[in-house]
């Protein structure tokens, strides 16, 4: 995949229906976004069925953790349409760097929810470290670690000051 596919794909997304809101995306595209409770551990997972896409995510997260969530499950539905005809794909760990599929959604997840122009007009603040800015635009460091990682591979001149980290949201 090229270093801009992704990037390219959520501001198609976007731009097509004037938010950057994961829940609202997925509303706009005729998915059926649903709660449920039947799963502790699993975080969220998307399938098909009679020519609808469903996500579901689970009740125990925080509405944050739901934000993400969703928008890791829009990048499997806009990315990975072909194997979601085949299997679910089922979430217990987000974040999962083992995978392509689970790294191509958290790329996505991560720009889609944080813009481009947010880290560019934060990081001029000398006051904040990378833990402020992850504060400051509600996002999880690890969230902020694959955009970071995003804008570097599209030939941005970031540091990256830790790791992206495959299991956070298992914590």
């Amino acid at each position: 995949m090229r270093n801009d596919y992704i990037y390219g794909q959520v501001e198609k997304l976007s731009r097509k229906y004037a938010t950057r809101d994961p829940i609202r995306l997925l509303e706009c595209m005729n998915v059926v976004v649903t709660e449920t409770d039947q799963y502790e551990k699993l975080k969220g997972y998307c399938f098909l069925s009679c020519k609808t896409f469903y996500v579901m995510i689970s009740s125990y997260l925080s509405d944050a953790e739901k934000r993400v969530v969703a928008a890791h499950e829009l990048g499997h539905i806009a990315l990975h349409k072909q194997q979601l005809r085949l299997a679910p794909m089922k979430d217990c760990v987000l974040y999962d760097m083992a995978s392509s599929t689970e790294y191509e959604a958290n790329l996505f997840a991560a720009d889609l929810i944080i813009k481009d122009e947010d880290i560019e007009e934060i990081s001029q603040n000398e006051d904040l470290d990378y833990f402020g800015v992850c504060s400051s635009l509600y996002v999880p460091p690890e969230l902020m670690s694959f955009k970071l990682f995003s804008l570097l591979r599209r030939g941005h001149a970031y540091h990256m000051p830790m790791e992206l980290d495959s299991r956070f949201l298992a914590k």
